[in-house]
C-alpha cells in the first residue's frame, strides 16, 4: 500500500467528506431539485457543477480536496460503469478507492418523472454513498506477471496451433495428449473441404508439417498417453499433476520396424479406423503417427513377452510403470476436441444392425488411403462398390427426441458434400442422394455447395423416419417435405451425418480444472461475444470443438486467439481490481471449507496458511458464507460498507413510504442502467445496490435491512453456470432466515437478469413492488386483528 496525506482507518467522526453533485446539462437537474439535494446532505463540503466529468471540473474537485483537506469523496452523477474510472482520476492525490458514486441519473432522473419523488430518491442514494464511503479504505490495483509457460491439453489441430503460436513467442509449452499419438480428428477425416479452391484436400498433408514443426520446436514438449489428474491454482500459476501411462516402448530406441506387432498374437478392434479392422495389442495407430513408435495397449496385452524377445533394439519393457509428472505453468489451454454422436441411440436408422449403415467418420476412414480398404469405396457387407449411397443429415443434431442434441453441429452439411464430391470424382457411376433438414453452408461454403451440386448429387428435403433391410439392399423411408409425398429409396449404403458432442476428455478436464460447462456440456466461454476463448477461471482458455461444434478454419482461428490471450497475460502482465477476498490469519482455523467452496480455485493452502490468488479471485463472496470464524472479507465490499449502504438507503424513510432494496450483480447493474438509458420507469421505492454476487450477501445483511425499515429485498443476478446452483441455495437460506424471524417470504424475490432483457427487469421490479404492497397489507391486517383482540 502507498502512503497518502489523509487519515487512514480514522474514526468515523473525524473523516471529512466532500460531495460533488452533477447537473449533467439538465439530464439530472431537470428532474432532481439540486438545491434541495445539496441542503439535505451532511458532509463537510457539498458543491454542484454543470458537468462534473469535464476537465475543468477535474481541476475544481482536486483544488477543493486540497483546500478543504478532504479524506473521502462522493460523486452524485451518472453510472459508475460510465465514469467511475474518470472520477477516480479526478480525486488524486486521494487514493482512487476512497470514492463512492451515487447514480442519480440512470437510476433516478431518467426513470422517474415526478420531481419531488425523484429528489427524495436522489437524497437517499447520495446519503447511502456518504455512509458507505466513510468505511472505504485505500487500495491499490493488483498487477501480476504470470509464468512464461503453458499447458495445452489436447494434441489436435487446435492444440497444435495454439502450442506453435506460443512456442514461437518464446513460451514453453507442454502438449498433454491422452492418446498414443497427436493429430486428433483432423488426421482421421482424410480429406478436408476447401471452398476457395472448390476441391478436397488431404488433411494429413496440411496438418503433418505443423505436427513436425511442433515436434522439432525446442519450446514444445509433447506428452502422449498422458492425462491431467489434478490442478491447483497458486499465485497466478497452475500446479498440475500429469499421469503418464506406460507405453512400454522406449521412444529413443524404437525404430518402428513393426516386428513386435507382427508376432503379437492378440487382435482387437482398431479404434483409429472406427473398428472397421483390427490391430494388435502392440501397435502404432497409423503409419504417420507422432511420435513414430509402437505402444502396448495394457487393456488387451496378455503379457506373453513375444514382442520383447523379437525387438532387436531392446526397446520394449512390459513391466514398465507409469509416472506422475508435476507441472507448474502460467496458463492452460483446453483443446480436448469432440466425439461423434452414438448413432445406436437412433435405432430407427439401423446403425449397428445393418453393416451398410455407417457414419460419416466411418466413410472417411473407408475412403482414407491408410484406412481399412486402402481408400476404395466398398460396402462393408460384401466388399462391392455401392451403386447408390444415401446420406442422412442431422443424425442426432437438431433433434428434440430423448438423448438427441438440439443444437446444429455446423459442419455436417459440408462433410456430406465433401464426401459426395469425392465419391462422384472417383466413382461417377455411383448415385448420391442427400436427405437433409436444411442445408447450412454459410459464407464461402455456399460456392462449394453449388460446385458439388453441379456434379449431379440429388437433394431431398426430409428426415427419414425408418431405415430397414430389403434383401441385400437398404430401404430408406421418408417424406419429401417439399413435394409432400412419401418416398422409399432402395440403396446399397446409408451414411449418417452424426452430431458432434463433447469428448470424454473435455468432460474430465472441465471437472479437474473446475471450469463451467454449457447446457450441452461443452466448455463454456466467459462471454460468447467479447471473451470467446476465456473460461470462468482467469488464465484458462478454450479453443476448438471443446467449446462447441466448429470447422477446422474456425478452430484454428480460435486456437490463435487463445494463444494471443495467454501471450497477453505473460507479456503485458495482468492488472486486476483489488476487490478480492482477504483472510485474517488470526481468526482462521484452517478448516479448508473456503478452499472447497471457491469455484474459481482462487483460494488455496500454502505453507500451512490459507492464501488467495488475486488474479483468480473475483470477489464473489462464496468463501465468506462457508467461514464460520468470520475470518474472510472482501476488500471494497466489507460488511461495514454493506451495512452502511443499507443504512444510508433507508435513512430518513418517511411514514408510509415504501422502500425496496435491489441487490444486483454487474450484469444486473448494466441492465438497470439500460432501463434508465431507455427512459423506462419503475417504482420510486426501488433503490439499487451493486454487489459482486448475491453470494456476497448473508442472512445478517438481509435481516439488517428489514430491521432498518426495508419493505422488500430484490435479488438480481446473471445466472452464471458456475455460480447458479449456489445462488439458488443462498436464496433458500435467506428465505429460511425470514421464516425464522416471522417475515413474509413474499417480501424477497430472486430474478435471473440478462443485460439485453432490461425491460423484463423493469417489469419484474414493478411486479415485486406490487407483491410487497400486498404482503404489507396482509401484515397490517394481521397486526390490526391482533391489536383488536388485545383491546
Amino acid at each position: 500500500m502507498n502512503n497518502y496525506n489523509f487519515s487512514r482507518y480514522a474514526p468515523k467522526s473525524s473523516i471529512d467528506i466532500g460531495v460533488f453533485l452533477c447537473r449533467c446539462g439538465g439530464n439530472i437537474s431537470d428532474t432532481v431539485d439540486i438545491e434541495k439535494l445539496a441542503s439535505s446532505i451532511d458532509a463537510k463540503v457539498v458543491k454542484d457543477f454543470e458537468n462534473l466529468c469535464s476537465m475543468k471540473c477535474q481541476k475544481n474537485i482536486r483544488d477543493i480536496i486540497l483546500e478543504e483537506e478532504l479524506d473521502r469523496v462522493v460523486i452524485a452523477a451518472c453510472s459508475p460503469i460510465t465514469h467511475e474510472k474518470t472520477f477516480r482520476n479526478h480525486i488524486a492525490p486521494l487514493n482512487p478507492y476512497l470514492l463512492e458514486i451515487a447514480n442519480i441519473r440512470e437510476h433516478c432522473s431518467w426513470v422517474h418523472s415526478d420531481k419531488n419523488k425523484a429528489t427524495e430518491k436522489a437524497i437517499s442514494l447520495t446519503n447511502a454513498a456518504v455512509e458507505r464511503v466513510q468505511y472505504a479504505r485505500p487500495l491499490d490495483a493488483i498487477v501480476r506477471k504470470t509464468k512464461k509457460s503453458a499447458a495445452v491439453i489436447g494434441g489436435g489441430i487446435s492444440g497444435i496451433t495454439a502450442a506453435l503460436s506460443l512456442a514461437k513467442q518464446g513460451v514453453k509449452v507442454h502438449i498433454i495428449e491422452d492418446k498414443p499419438t497427436v493429430g486428433g480428428n483432423m488426421i482421421k477425416i482424410g480429406k478436408v473441404f476447401s471452398p476457395e479452391k472448390l476441391a478436397e484436400e488431404c488433411s494429413l498433408c496440411l496438418f503433418n508439417p505443423l505436427i513436425n514443426e511442433a515436434v522439432q520446436h525446442s519450446n514444445i514438449e509433447i506428452m502422449t498417453n498422458s492425462e491431467i489428474k489434478s490442478s491447483e491454482r497458486k499465485a497466478g500459476n497452475f500446479n498440475l499433476l500429469i499421469e503418464r501411462k506406460p507405453g512400454h516402448v522406449n521412444e529413443d530406441k524404437c525404430t518402428a520396424c513393426g516386428n513386435c506387432a507382427d508376432i503379437c498374437p492378440v487382435e482387437v478392434p482398431n479404434e483409429w479406423n472406427e473398428n472397421l479392422m483390427t490391430r494388435k495389442a502392440i501397435y502404432k495407430p497409423f503409419p504417420q503417427s507422432v511420435p513414430d513408435i509402437y505402444t502396448i495397449d495394457d487393456n488387451n496385452c496378455i503379457k506373453c513377452g513375444k514382442c520383447e524377445k523379437v525387438c532387436k533394439m531392446n526397446a520394449i519393457d512390459i513391466k514398465a510403470k507409469g509416472e506422475i509428472i508435476p507441472l507448474n505453468v502460467g496458463s492452460v489451454i483446453i483443446a480436448t476436441g469432440h466425439k461423434g454422436f452414438d448413432l445406436k441411440k437412433r435405432p430407427e436408422y439401423g446403425y449397428g444392425r445393418y453393416d451398410d449403415v455407417i457414419s460419416q467418420m466411418e466413410l472417411a476412414r473407408i475412403m482414407g488411403v491408410n484406412g481399412p480398404t486402402d481408400g476404395k469405396l466398398l460396402r462393408p457387407s460384401n466388399g462391392k462398390i455401392p451403386r447408390r449411397v444415401v446420406m442422412v443429415q442431422c443424425a442426432g443434431s437438431r433433434d428434440e427426441k430423448p438423448e438427441g442434441k438440439r443444437y446444429c453441429s455446423k459442419v455436417c452439411c459440408m462433410v456430406s458434400l465433401k464426401h459426395a464430391s469425392f465419391i462422384k470424382h472417383y466413382y461417377p457411376d455411383t448415385e448420391i442422394v442427400i436427405c437433409y433438414t436444411d442445408m447450412r453452408t454459410p459464407g464461402m461454403y455456399e460456392n462449394y455447395f453449388r460446385h458439388v451440386q453441379s456434379k449431379g448429387i440429388k437433394l431431398i428435403r426430409g428426415r427419414p423416419g425408418d431405415i430397414t433391410k430389403k434383401g441385400e439392399n437398404i430401404v430408406v423411408r421418408l417424406e419429401d417435405t417439399l413435394l409432400r409425398e412419401p418416398l422409399e429409396i432402395e440403396t446399397d449404403m446409408v451414411v449418417l451425418s452424426e452430431a458432434m458432442e463433447p469428448s470424454e476428455g473435455t468432460l474430465k478436464v472441465a471437472e479437474t480444472l473446475n471450469v463451467g460447462l454449457t447446457e450441452d456440456m461443452f466448455v463454456k466461454e466467459k462471454h460468447s461475444k467479447i471473451k470467446p476463448v476465456a473460461t470462468d477461471i482467469e488464465g484458462i482458455y478454450v479453443c476448438g470443438t471443446a467449446q462447441g461444434p466448429k470447422d477446422i478454419t474456425e478452430s484454428v482461428s480460435q486456437a490463435n486467439a487463445a494463444a494471443s490471450k495467454v501471450s497477453e497475460m505473460i507479456n503485458g502482465g495482468l492488472e486486476v481490481e483489488p476487490t478480492i477476498a482477504v483472510v485474517d490469519g488470526r481468526q482462521c482455523e484452517m478448516c479448508g471449507e473456503c478452499v472447497t467452496a471457491c469455484k474459481y480455485k482462487a483460494i488455496y493452502i500454502h505453507n500451512e496458511r490459507i492464501s488467495v490468488d488475486p488474479v483468480a479471485c473475483n470477489g464473489c463472496g462464496m468463501c465468506i458464507s462457508k467461514c464460520e470464524n468470520n475470518a474472510i472479507d472482501i476488500m471494497g465490499q466489507t460488511d461495514a460498507q454493506i451495512f452502511a449502504m443499507i443504512e444510508g438507503m433507508l435513512k430518513d424513510r418517511k411514514e408510509g413510504e415504501r422502500r425496496i432494496l435491489a441487490f444486483v450483480d454487474y450484469i444486473g447493474y448494466v441492465a438497470a442502467d439500460n432501463i434508465g438509458i431507455n427512459r423506462i420507469s419503475y417504482p420510486e421505492s426501488v433503490r439499487i445496490i451493486r454487489v459482486p454476487s448475491i453470494n456476497r450477501l448473508m442472512p445478517k445483511h438481509i435481516l439488517f435491512a428489514f430491521e432498518n425499515g426495508a419493505d422488500g429485498i430484490f435479488l438480481g443476478e446473471y445466472p452464471d453456470e458456475i455460480l447458479y446452483s449456489s445462488i439458488q441455495d443462498k436464496v433458500d437460506e435467506f428465505k429460511a432466515a425470514l421464516m425464522k424471524n416471522s417475515i413474509d417470504t413474499d417480501r424477497l424475490m430472486y430474478y435471473k437478469v440478462y443485460a439485453p432483457y432490461f425491460r423484463g427487469l423493469a417489469n419484474k421490479l414493478t411486479e415485486f413492488d406490487k407483491q410487497v404492497g400486498k404482503a404489507l397489507d396482509k401484515l397490517e391486517a394481521v397486526l390490526y386483528k391482533a391489536s383488536y383482540k388485545d383491546l
